[in-house]
């Protein structure tokens, strides 16, 4: 499995340090969750912020855009070296128009899922769709607990989507790797697991 190291979890008076820290042979991307404040109750970074930390280091960016707006942010994402985008359903009316509009600009397209949200009224985009991102936290007040029966959702994808991209977002440790893995995850976004340590 792929470990992706979530920025959001470094010490924010730090973050050049936090990532230039990170083993490149050991990591592939740099997971970057933009969030407005507004989708989710916390904000992150702007596009100021991921500019500047794209010129630290050579790592490509995963990013999780945690918007009520994710149109807004593709432009200027796509200067920053995605290894894929993600765009919550949740906030989008049309998802074939998010996937088509980053897959159209070169980039590799995701969708992600809150925990909340069923699979199954979106079969018809995910087929077309480079990634899946399951929630398997929520942000629910107590520290993002994470949710066992996520692991059944990613099941659930993987068994309808063989070759597509799993990942999973929220609360992921190394304990819940191997059962991750079993289930056909093929990434895991890792930020307290990784820069708490």
């Amino acid at each position: 499995m792929i470990i992706s190291p979530s920025i959001a979890s470094a010490n924010p008076l730090r973050l050049e340090e936090e990532v230039k820290r990170l083993d490149p042979i050991l990591y592939t991307d740099l997971h970057v969750d933009i969030e407005d404040g507004h989708f989710v109750p916390n904000i992150t970074f702007g596009m100021k912020t991921v500019k500047r930390l794209r010129a630290v280091t050579d790592l490509p960016f995963s990013f999780h855009l945690m918007v009520s707006h994710p149109f807004e942010y593709l432009e200027e994402i796509c200067c920053c070296q995605p290894s894929v985008i993600f765009a919550h359903v949740e906030a989008l009316d049309y998802p074939s128009s998010f996937v088509e509009a980053v897959q159209r600009r070169g980039g590799k397209a995701g969708l992600a899922f809150n925990p909340k949200t069923s699979i199954e009224p979106f079969h018809y985009v995910l087929s077309r769709a480079d990634a899946v991102l399951i929630m398997t936290a929520e942000p629910d007040g107590q520290g993002q607990q994470f949710i066992p029966a996520m692991v059944e959702k990613a099941q659930q994808v993987r068994n309808m989507f063989s070759t597509v991209e799993l990942w999973v977002d929220g609360a992921v440790t190394v304990e819940r790797v191997e059962e991750l893995e079993r289930a056909g995850v093929t990434h895991a976004v890792m930020g307290r697991a990784v820069f708490g340590n």
